[in-house]
């Protein structure tokens, strides 16, 4: 898979979880505003980005979904728990727990394409 490939479908992937994500946070809380959803999106997004520029790092890929998803969203969940239906710990635990499970999807997204490339370009 090219580069740009993984990066398209790394943010293709990274946008519909970011959607998820939020539509899992509106059922915790019902008063998300615009910023709050975009926080959210936007994490998931540079998520995307993330993990399609650390392709060359030689190591698992749910492990490097799970340190993306992490390092990531330390600060983002951060920003998250001061928000006022968010508190006590909750927008952070949020944040980290659904970074890491999104981080490793993402990875799994991108495994799976990479195989349906190899197999197309094999049968040619």
């Amino acid at each position: 898979m090219t580069h740009w490939n993984r990066t398209r479908s790394a943010l293709e992937w990274s946008t519909f979880f970011g959607v998820c994500t939020w539509l899992i946070a509106s059922g915790i809380t019902n008063k998300m505003t615009g910023v709050h959803v975009w926080v959210i999106i936007l994490s998931r997004v540079l998520m995307g980005l993330m993990v399609s520029f650390t392709k060359q790092i030689s190591i698992p890929w749910w492990v490097r979904g799970l340190i993306v998803g992490v390092v990531v969203n330390i600060p983002v969940g951060l920003v998250m728990n001061g928000f006022p239906d968010f508190g006590n710990g909750l927008g952070f635990t949020y944040m980290m727990v659904t970074g890491a499970i999104v981080g490793v999807l993402i990875e799994l997204a991108l495994l799976h394409r990479e195989k349906e490339l190899k197999a197309q370009s094999e049968s040619k």
